[in-house]
């Protein structure tokens, strides 16, 4: 049984500057704050219940494990301080009451489908040190509209951003080479996309079902593009390419049986 001092938790009925955490379940708390010196979080060291609403991380806190506060459904705050290096997979999936999130700007590493399921998530700032957004790490984010991508990004996972419906705009940094499978699978708000010059190959409904996409905008040869990257895009009426590269993209086009598009280049 683990014992911690020093810190408060705040429920509907407790005051309490002493608590036991995985022994029992500690039911009917909406607030937690850990203790200074605390080095992690783990599942272990979340109540048992559904009402926890808001969390504050010590600066002494160096991750957040994988499943730590998995459907927690009715958070809605989390304090992280900087020295933050990493957050595990799954860590805040199907925290559905949460709207905001701002990471410390030392998170070097967030797991795959770390903000699943956050399905009133508008608003994330991401850390600028970030290299890969992993598979599913934000999908099912219903209302996410404002991201901001680092410039240190070099890969997007698999449905990265599924189902992201209300995401209008996305920039990608320069320096991503990789698009995964389904990564914008749905964003049926998106209505233009810029594909940096280092990417050279878009997967299978990469853009499926972005049924508002207008314009794609290539800024380097794309080698391959898989002929349901771009499936049920009805809307989708200009393709922008660099100068010099028509020849090059109608073979690619032809070889991946989507001579349709041919049309749209310009």
């Amino acid at each position: 049984m683990k014992r911690w001092k020093k810190w408060v938790i705040i429920g509907t009925s407790v005051l309490a500057t002493a608590a036991v955490i995985g022994g029992f379940a500690i039911r009917r708390v909406t607030y937690l704050r850990y203790p200074d010196g605390k080095d992690h979080i783990d599942y272990r060291d979340v109540p048992d219940n559904r009402l926890l609403r808001e969390v504050d991380i010590p600066a002494s806190a160096l991750y957040i494990a994988r499943y730590s506060f998995y459907f927690c459904e009715s958070l809605r705050t989390v304090h992280m301080q900087e020295g933050m290096r990493s957050i595990g997979a799954r860590a805040f999936a199907g925290c559905r009451k949460l709207r905001e999130i701002e990471l410390p700007s030392t998170v070097r590493w967030i797991g795959g489908g770390a903000f699943q399921f956050c399905d009133n998530l508008e608003r994330v700032t991401m850390p600028p040190v970030l290299d890969s957004i992993r598979d599913n790490t934000f999908a099912y984010c219903f209302r996410l509209q404002d991201i901001n991508l680092p410039d240190s990004l070099v890969y997007i996972g698999t449905s990265a951003f599924d189902m992201c419906s209300q995401l209008h705009t996305i920039e990608l940094p320069q320096t991503v080479n990789y698009i995964g499978e389904s990564a914008f699978f749905d964003c049926q708000s998106l209505d233009s996309i810029v594909i940096p010059r280092r990417v050279k190959a878009l997967h299978h409904m990469s853009f499926g079902n972005c049924q508002n996409l207008r314009s794609v905008t290539f800024l380097g040869r794309v080698d391959t593009i898989d002929r349901m990257a771009f499936h049920h895009c009805e809307n989708l009426s200009e393709i922008r390419i660099p100068r010099g590269s028509r020849r090059h993209y109608c073979r690619v086009l032809d070889r991946n049986q989507l001579s349709e598009y041919k049309g749209l280049l310009k």
